[in-house]
């Protein structure tokens, strides 16, 4: 249980910090273009809006496993748990989206493409770091990032996973500037008890930022002890590739 319950957190809390704003809607492709302006000052210069990342930018953004301190490996399986998404229930139903792994809500915009990469120390132990970029439309990924307070109200709450009962806790995380200057973090623990009786504790601390129209967050799980370097050079090379990708393709498209 010691085990599963890792990868349930790092799955499961990781996806917190994409969440959207409930309503926000509609998918990436759906997305109402910009309407013509009726008129126009002959110096006036629309702002650029950068394209949504494709499937194959959003894979090369990611971080590698040379970009982490030494120690680290790649973590296949825990990509999958990521992708696949825990199934967990909470007590409180403005808490579910936390548990549900859908990083939009029911109502929220869908990435038009997603890319994980999950990493370890240890693949029973930890901890374990795990990193994805999202590609939305710039204005869905503006939108995302306006509820910064994903806590609220789930500061304190209880949820079961596969019958076992499991105490979460959450709280806000100062976050330096990075990214297009959108970003927010916060810590999220579970406690739960194996068969033996034993009580574990999980944390994860996540950050999520806005790179154009692409969102990058970066989480890390554990329950002996997280990496704080090893967290903050996957947040800025996260953020560093994810950069460059899109200036490439803006380059290429004439974005």
């Amino acid at each position: 249980m010691r085990t599963r319950n890792s990868r349930a957190a790092t799955g499961v809390l990781a996806a917190v910090s994409l969440l959207a704003v409930a309503g926000c809607g509609g998918s990436a492709d759906a997305e109402e273009q910009p309407k013509a302006a009726k008129s126009a000052s002959p110096s006036a210069s629309p702002k650029p809006v950068a394209a949504p990342l494709t499937q194959k930018q959003v894979e090369e953004a990611l971080i590698e496993v040379g970009d982490l301190p030494k120690g680290w490996k790649v973590d296949a399986a825990g990509t999958q748990d990521a992708e696949e998404g825990p199934a967990l229930e909470a007590d409180k139903p403005q808490c579910q989206p936390l548990l549900d792994g859908t990083a939009e809500g029911d109502s929220g915009p869908r990435p038009r493409a997603e890319a994980f990469a999950a990493f370890t120390k240890d693949a029973d132990y930890g901890p374990f770091l795990l990193t994805e970029v999202g590609a939305f439309t710039q204005k869905q990924a503006e939108q995302l990032m306006e509820r910064v307070e994903v806590t609220d109200g789930c500061e304190s709450f209880t949820g079961s996973y596969d019958g076992d009962e499991v105490a979460f806790r959450a709280e806000e995380l100062s976050v330096p500037r990075v990214g297009d200057g959108e970003a927010f973090g916060y810590r999220f623990s579970m406690e739960y008890e194996d068969e033996d009786g034993y009580v574990y504790v999980d944390q994860t601390d996540t950050v999520t930022a806005r790179v154009g129209s692409a969102l990058v967050r970066v989480s890390q799980n554990s329950d002996g002890g997280n990496d704080p370097e090893a967290f903050e050079q996957a947040v800025e090379k996260l953020v560093e590739k994810t950069r460059k990708i899109a200036a490439k393709g803006a380059e290429g498209t004439g974005v």
